[in-house]
This record gives C-alpha cells, structure tokens and sequence, in this order.
C-alpha cells in the first residue's frame, strides 16, 4: 500500500542517511562553529531527533538555531523533518476529511512547499536582524497549511467561473444530452437568475454535474459532509420549485 505521506518520510530519511555522509558531518561542523549552541550534537539526525521530541520552549530554540545558518539548504531540509509530525498530523486531519489518495499526494507536495515557503521567509526575517516569534513549529505549519486551503478554495471558485462559460454554454442541445448536461443548464441559469446563489449551486455541481463523490466535493469546498448534503437538498428544492 502506498503511504500518503512519502514526501515527508523521505525527507526524513534524506536527513537520516546525509547525516551519516562526510559532507553531512562537514555541515554539522560547520554550524557549530557558527551557532555554538549546535556544538553539542554529534549529527544532523540526532539535532532533528531532539528538535522534534522537545517541548515547546526548546524547539523553538533548535529552530531559531537552525534558521540562524547562513544559506545552507540541508539545514532547512533538517526543519522540515523536525516538523513532520505535524505534518503528518495535517495530512491525517485531510485524510479524515476524505480527500482521496490522488489529492493527499498533492496536498502534501503543496504543504511541504509552503513549508518551505515559510522557512525562507523566516530566515531571511533573522538575517536581516528581526527576532523570531514564539511557536515556531505551529507557527510555520499553520502558516503553510492556510495557504494551501486558501489556494484550494482559489481553485473551486475558478472552477465555477469558468465551467457555466465554458463548458454548460458549449453544450449542444437536444434529446443526446445526458441529465448530467442538463442539470448543468438548469444550475447555470438559476445561478445568472439570481435564484439560486453561487455557493449553494456548489455542492450541487460539484457532485451531480462533475462526478465528485461527496467526500471529495466536502474536502474541496471546505465543508463536512452533513453540511455539504444540507446546503445540497436545500438547493435541489429550489431548483424543483
């Protein structure tokens, strides 16, 4: 069985097998050299061992040692697998909220990307003299996670800009056309109408026009699935009124 979480295990793995490497124990000396407080570790892998399993308070001390690293990539990757409980923890919150496998390999692709992001982001911030905020591990993933449901609910709103455009107005009529085509019509016109607003056509789209199942069609707008089938049939009836 594939593990929805392979990015993220293979960083992880990627810090554990560098760390053992002579270019991997260069970087280790390295550091310590300039962030003293690194000194004391005998690899990359036991750093982000200790960052991952500490407290709050201490982890945010490894982080902000780590950000503090001039330009080097490996110690960025090290805070990414420090990170990847809660990581992990993210994926398994969408994953409960039935995103399909297909969608979990690039919500993951997109978390660890914004992740990534973010870390940059903060260590330009210390370089440049400012302060790191507390919370760092919660603070970076809860960063990353906003952006990536942000940039999805971006998604489904395009969608549906373009779709009664571009695909419901290209539609031939006539007795070929599948019910599926039809309700699209019939979605399309009630939402240009006014009698039916776009965010109750969507649920409706999404699973009877589209195809989504509902857990997919919950996960991509953001709803559970007892909300997305109530706002659903409150639109199916507006539709037959």
């Amino acid at each position: 069985m594939t593990d929805h979480r392979s990015l993220i295990s293979a960083i992880s793995s990627y810090v554990a097998a560098t760390s053992t490497t002579l270019a991997g124990r260069r970087c280790m000396a390295a550091w310590a050299l300039t962030r003293p407080g690194l000194a004391r570790y005998k690899s990359v892998a036991e750093l982000v061992r200790e960052c991952r399993d500490s407290g709050p308070q201490r982890q945010d001390k490894l982080l902000t040692e780590l950000l503090s690293v001039p330009a080097d990539g490996l110690a960025h990757i090290a805070i990414l697998a420090s990170l990847s409980p809660r990581l992990s923890g993210v994926l398994a919150t969408w994953r409960r909220g039935g995103a399909s496998a297909t969608d979990l390999k690039d919500l993951e692709a997109a978390l660890v990307s914004e992740c990534w992001a973010e870390i940059l982001a903060l260590s330009d911030a210390l370089s440049e003299g400012h302060g790191c905020p507390e919370g760092l591990a919660v603070l970076i993933v809860e960063r990353a996670r906003q952006r990536v449901r942000a940039a999805r609910r971006r998604e489904v709103r395009a969608l549906y800009r373009r779709m009664p455009i571009a695909v419901v107005g290209t539609w031939a009529a006539g007795p070929e056309r599948s019910t599926a085509e039809r309700l699209g019509d019939e979605v399309a016109e009630a939402v240009r109408s006014g009698r039916l607003s776009a965010t109750a056509a969507r649920p409706v789209y999404l699973t009877r026009v589209l195809g989504y199942s509902d857990t997919e069609a919950a996960v991509r707008l953001g709803y559970n699935q007892d909300v997305l089938r109530a706002t659903r049939s409150r639109a199916e009836r507006a539709l037959v009124a």
